[in-house]
């Protein structure tokens, strides 16, 4: 896959990963009900109920609860497996036997799982399996809209329905879900050129509706919303329709808001905006009526009549008036769906380590080579630089790895006088790590791995230099290792900076 597919792929899964939980029918993604939080002074975790600010489970947990989807979550044990918890009764798993992989439950009750040496099985609310899904299905998403992207042993992604039936064949390079339950994003996986990238809109049946290439429009945001898909034009953002039409942006009447003065402001999917003024933060409506003074240090949404409040880094909720829901305070809250992809209890070894050398070069790895800077890669982080203050590593999901590219300065700053951040465009990618875990899998299997991979090093351009460090003439250097069954593959833009990776054995 080249340079430009690989860039592109990555920012659709990262839309997708980072998608928040909220109330489906104001257009949040997956409904909130429940949250999982932390409260002060406790090393435990709580659920929270949305509705009522009440505690349904206080204390109970040492590890993180994961996002509570449809009454369900799952908790990982100390030995990487999973278990499944209903809130209904929150003391004791569902299955009787743990997984090895999972999805988040769907709103339609059912989840993606595996157990050791296993394929991939369809599940129902107790656990129970619905259908197995066939061996060449390497992982799968969460059920989103009743479908559930899969990618197959080729690397292609497609779509099954909730009896695991294939209902659009893998074809593509790149998927996301049916957030609206009508119409998804896609990328062939045969493109024109290596700089011209062509994504289309397919519906449920998998018909296209239409295609587009990135040098008429980028995708800022792969799902429709409100019934248009956002994209860049130009320097200009315009939404298109279901058939690629552009039509007005339904959510463009903040006029109001946008000439009150504040320091900044966002829209919620229910049709509000988050404010900032002097600091503080609160919530208008498109008139710029006020309905929660702007007086917290940070407001999130979780609903359309639902939020957290943080001040002095302690939270609590409060609804669209900024009345007090409950008298919970937490430290800590988790509500965003992670894991959204089950991969299979067993991997094709030689598969995989073919598809970790094609990720790598003499030249570079990953689309970074040396020399690269965040602004050749700034279409990854979008265009708020707040959330990467302070980091030095940006981290995206390609396939069933996970990338994460290591720049020699921290990605963004933020200024010293204000709440103000900017990006450190001239940041530099000093290493890349492909990181793939197969703690799923039988205990040799990242050894193995390991082993293979070194022993075709020299099919690269890469010889050996000392304690598993592989050299270029390049004068670029890689380095392989494994710990709890998690491989890792470093790729050093200057051989000066490599170092051994541990083998930890499970």
């Amino acid at each position: 896959m080249n340079r430009s597919i690989n860039t592109f792929v990555a920012c659709l899964c990262m839309v997708a990963l980072l998608a928040s939980c909220g109330s489906q029918e104001n257009n949040y993604p997956y409904p909130t009900h429940y949250l999982p939080v932390q409260l002060p002074g406790s090393a435990r975790w709580s659920i929270l109920d949305v509705e009522t600010g009440q505690l349904v489970v206080k204390d109970a947990y040492d590890a993180v609860p994961s996002a509570v989807v449809d009454g369900m979550y799952y908790i990982v044990r100390t030995d990487g497996r999973y278990d499944f918890y209903s809130v209904s009764d929150p003391q004791h798993a569902v299955n009787a036997e743990p997984f090895v992989s999972v999805t988040s439950f769907g709103t339609n009750g059912l989840a993606i799982a595996s157990k050791q040496g296993a394929p991939l099985c369809v599940i129902d609310k107790q656990c129970r399996v619905v259908c197995e899904l066939p061996k060449e299905v390497q992982q799968c998403s969460m059920y989103v809209g009743g479908m559930a992207a899969f990618q197959n042993d080729r690397g292609l992604w497609g779509f099954l329905d909730e009896k695991g039936d294939t209902v659009i064949a893998a074809r593509y390079a790149s998927v996301n879900p049916f957030l609206d339950g009508e119409k998804a994003v896609v990328v062939d996986a045969a493109q024109p050129s290596d700089s011209v990238v062509t994504f289309g809109v397919i519906d449920k049946t998998g018909r296209s509706l239409f295609n587009m290439v990135n040098t008429q429009y980028r995708v800022i945001q792969p799902s429709y919303m409100n019934g248009v898909l956002p994209v860049v034009k130009g320097d200009t953002i315009v939404c298109l329709d279901g058939k690629g039409n552009e039509v007005p942006n339904p959510n463009g009447n903040h006029e109001a808001v946008d000439s009150a003065g504040y320091q900044d402001f966002s829209r919620t999917p229910a049709g509000y905006f988050i404010v900032a003024k002097n600091g503080k933060m609160g919530l208008v409506d498109h008139n710029n009526q006020v309905l929660i003074k702007p007086e917290h240090d940070r407001l999130i949404d979780l609903t359309a009549d639902r939020y957290i409040a943080l001040d002095d880094t302690i939270g609590h909720l409060v609804d669209r008036s900024g009345r007090p829901v409950g008298d919970v305070k937490f430290a800590h809250v988790h509500g965003t769906v992670e894991s959204v992809y089950a991969t299979r209890g067993f991997i094709d070894v030689d598969l995989a380590v073919a598809s970790y050398l094609s990720l790598f070069g003499p030249g570079g790895c990953c689309g970074a080579a040396p020399g690269t800077t965040l602004m050749d890669m700034n279409s990854l982080v979008g265009g708020d630089p707040t959330p990467y203050v302070g980091r030095e590593m940006l981290v995206l999901p390609q396939g069933p790895y996970t990338i994460q590219y290591f720049f020699d300065r921290e990605v963004a700053t933020a200024a010293a006088d204000s709440a103000a951040a900017s990006f450190n465009l001239d940041a530099r990618v000093k290493s890349v790590a492909i990181v793939l875990n197969v703690s799923h899998c039988a205990p040799s299997t990242e050894q193995i791995v390991v082993n293979k991979i070194m022993g075709a090093m020299g099919t690269r351009g890469f010889i050996l230099d000392h304690d598993g460090v592989f050299v270029s003439d390049a004068g670029t250097a890689v380095s392989t290792g494994y710990d709890k069954g998690v491989v890792t593959l470093m790729f050093y833009m200057n051989k000066a900076d490599a170092r051994p990776m541990p083998r930890n054995k499970r």
